[in-house]
């Protein structure tokens, strides 16, 4: 049997990359699957790859920082599919600058998306979870730079930091209610957060330089330990952070 037959998962920022490629693993694995971006279009598409492939989903387009966010997030699977059994929140943003000349209008966008919405989305989930008296399973994705840091990038490595943070207190305060908290940590991934990036050849070859396993990730790459995590297979697993980098932070 499938590894999450009759569960239902709610993924946040499935419209591409990771959320993308971990919303048809679920599927595939037996999940009925929501499928929520800012993209509405993208969140669609993904959802359409789900039911093409004999997979139940739904999508909708959200924006993650809207104060009816959390509302609409917990209501779309209890709608759709009866349940909320797992939740992935794989939405992010970033900031380029110098601290020196970081605006704070940035640190409030990156911190808002990366860092408050997870959790605001991610306590009415596990109200609803204590309310169902089921347990279930949340999912961070965080970033490899939750455990180190680069320049230029201090709203973006804080509300990393934070993410990895929450990810433990939520575990502590959750666990007596049977809802498990982990997350993923991902290396360097090609996305579409991230092919701009990556365009330019010798930023490319740097970065493939520094990575032992000798490439960038791919979603895929990811989706794995996203699945892995939200099965009954993580079922002593709290608190606690995978990270899937190819090797970065061991060199």
């Amino acid at each position: 049997m499938a590894r999450l037959e009759g569960k239902t998962a709610l993924v946040v920022g499935a419209g591409g990359g990771i959320g993308r490629a971990s919303a048809r693993l679920l599927a595939t694995e037996g999940a009925n699957v929501v499928v929520a971006d800012l993209d509405g279009t993208a969140a669609a598409a993904t959802a359409a790859s789900i039911t093409g492939a004999g997979g139940r989903a739904t999508s909708l387009a959200i924006d993650v920082t809207a104060s009816t966010a959390a509302e609409t997030l917990v209501k779309a699977p209890l709608d759709a599919f009866g349940a909320l059994d797992v939740f992935v929140y794989s939405a992010g943003t970033t900031a380029t600058a110098s601290i020196l000349d970081h605006s704070r209008a940035d640190w409030d966008r990156v911190l808002g998306v990366n860092l408050t919405a997870p959790f605001v989305i991610g306590q009415a989930v596990a109200r609803r979870m204590v309310e169902g008296k089921k347990g279930g399973a949340i999912v961070f994705v965080t970033s490899q730079l939750a455990h180190a840091a680069v320049r230029d990038k201090a709203a973006y490595l804080a509300s990393k930091g934070g993410l990895r943070s929450l990810t433990m207190g939520m575990a502590l305060d959750l666990a007596s209610h049977g809802i498990r908290v982990n997350a993923v940590a991902p290396g360097p991934v090609l996305t579409g957060f991230t092919e701009r990036r990556f365009a330019d050849p010798a930023m490319r070859q740097w970065t493939v330089d520094r990575i032992p396993a000798g490439r960038l990730g791919t979603p895929e790459d990811l989706a794995g330990a996203v699945v892995y995590l939200a099965s009954d297979e993580a079922r002593w697993t709290m608190g606690t952070t995978i990270v899937v980098d190819g090797g970065y932070l061991a060199e």
